[in-house]
């Protein structure tokens, strides 16, 4: 029983900070947008705005929606100000929200980071298995020992043959007799 509220608690404690860091960037972003909202009823000078063009098709596959005043397009948020349809365009008054984005960022990175998808750690720890690869022989060769004879023609170096003669089966001479 012990053991089991020990890993509970262990557990809690190894994922509070990452739940923790989750929650208050959340809390963040909705108070971002509780502010935009309010900046955005107090009326917005055009100058601010920007505006983006779109077919109707595009807006399908390019933008991701949050909810119909604020969608995502290239990585950047936007909270839609005013719409207007002309033909088949689709012409957005957008305030470009440069908070959310980076809040967006920042939740992307902590969620990489507690699940292992950082692209910096795994290429360090790429890096690092082919460092202790280098350690150790990874391909396996082929080598058996043979008793066949060694052609005198293909090599050069009579050292070699005096050397490593091949394996004889039987002595060259009778042993000596002890008496």
């Amino acid at each position: 029983m012990k053991k089991q509220i020990a890993a509970i608690l262990f557990l809690f404690v190894l994922f509070a900070p990452v739940v923790t860091m989750f929650l208050f960037l959340h809390y963040e972003k909705s108070s971002i947008k509780r502010e935009i909202k309010w900046k955005m009823i107090a009326g917005m000078d055009r100058e601010e705005l920007v505006l983006l063009k779109f077919s109707k098709e595009e807006t399908q596959t390019k933008l991701r929606w949050e909810h119909s005043k604020e969608f995502e397009y290239d990585g950047q948020m936007y909270d839609v100000v005013s719409k207007e349809i002309k033909g088949d365009s689709i012409f957005y008054r957008c305030w470009w929200d440069h908070e959310e984005t980076k809040l967006n960022k920042k939740l992307q990175k902590l969620v990489a980071s507690a699940f292992d998808n950082d692209e910096n750690k795994q290429r360090n720890q790429k890096q690092l298995n082919v460092f202790f690869q280098s350690f150790f022989c990874v391909s396996l060769f082929d080598w058996q020992a043979s008793l066949s004879e060694i052609p005198v023609k293909n090599c050069n170096n009579t050292n070699y043959l005096n050397n490593f003669s091949p394996i004889q089966k039987s002595p060259p001479t009778p042993p000596p007799r002890h008496s």
